[in-house]
């Protein structure tokens, strides 16, 4: 690997970012790499920080760049403009995507590069052994990978922080569900993923700006990649309770006209109770099959063709001086 790029979104936390790029810089000094950074502001209010003087120049970094976005797109979307602006760069060999906040620690940067020597090819990402936020928090977040499981069969354990190659983000780029969530994303494309067990780190900062509205709406972005997985489990549910359903009616029925076991009431109760449940099914099943159908025939948002509408602009903020001569040639 001869050169990596750092994409990380930002949004408002600039004081985290500058701790963020020190940090990077220290941990990557061993690393026989060129390594850069491209920050993501996703729509700031706040002012970026300003050019480096050329005494403030970083030991390892190659280049930190930020590229400005017109509005804010959300923290999924920020990351997947950057990947689509990594791809379209090509001067890197690999990617790494890590948050801004220092949850995602540059120590363990050098643990991701190790595990993919030798590889030309490869998705390694950070799954989560610890984490350090509040325990409601972390009970919401397990219920969250729970029902993840059990609406799509796959369990999610790991989030933005990993590192994948050249031609990988080329293809995942092209993956409409990147637009909505990177890790489900991955998943989805069936690239081949390696697991790296690294513990969360904590903020540098500020307080975190994922709540629990946030959590919510992220988690579904997830759920949402495998919508389709997700009707044909619903259909073969439905299946089933009209499998159960039909006999429970017929037995009742019988039981009710040819016996004498039935109370008053009894039978009607029963065949309505089971009725309605069978009709709450079959229209959330009819429900879900046409949203479906109707986001097929909607245009996708492509991150390699669609992220050039949401740039605003690029600067740098620091760059070598070998970086610029380069550039001028």
């Amino acid at each position: 690997m001869r050169k990596l790029e750092i994409v990380t979104p930002v949004f408002n936390d600039w004081e985290s970012f500058s701790a963020l790029l020190k940090n990077i810089d220290i941990a990557c000094q061993d690393l026989d790499c060129a390594v850069s950074v491209l920050a993501i502001d996703d729509g700031s209010t706040d002012p970026a920080p300003e050019m480096g003087r050329p005494d403030d120049a970083y030991a390892t970094l190659q280049a930190v760049e930020i590229v400005h976005l017109s509005v804010n797109v959300g923290h999924q979307r920020a990351i997947a403009i950057g990947l689509a602006v990594a791809a379209q760069d090509g001067d890197a060999d690999a990617v790494l995507i890590m948050d801004a906040d220092g949850e995602d620690r540059p120590e363990d940067i050098a643990r991701l590069v190790a595990a993919a020597q030798g590889q030309q090819d490869f998705v390694i990402v950070a799954e989560r052994r610890r984490r350090n936020e509040r325990v409601t928090f972390k009970i919401f977040y397990h219920l969250y990978k729970m029902f993840f499981k059990l609406l799509t069969g796959k369990l999610i354990s790991f989030g933005n922080f990993s590192l994948i190659s050249k031609s990988y983000v080329g293809r995942l780029v092209l993956v409409p569900d990147l637009w909505n969530h990177l890790p489900a994303a991955v998943m989805r494309s069936r690239l081949p993923i390696r697991r790296i067990p690294i513990d969360r780190g904590r903020r540098y900062a500020g307080s975190s700006k994922m709540n629990y509205v946030s959590l919510m709406v992220h988690g579904l972005s997830g759920i949402s990649v495998y919508s389709d997985m997700i009707f044909v489990r619903m259909l073969i549910a439905t299946l089933g309770l009209l499998a159960i359903g039909v006999p429970v009616i017929l037995a009742v029925m019988i039981i009710r006209l040819f016996t004498d076991l039935a109370t008053p009431g009894w039978a009607t109760t029963v065949s309505f109770g089971v009725l309605m449940i069978l009709a709450q099914a079959i229209v959330s099943t009819i429900t879900a099959a046409l949203l479906l159908l109707n986001n097929r025939s909607q245009k996708s948002v492509i991150p390699a063709v669609d992220y050039k509408d949401f740039l605003l602009s690029r600067r740098f903020l620091f760059q070598q001086q070998e970086q610029v001569r380069a550039r001028v040639r």
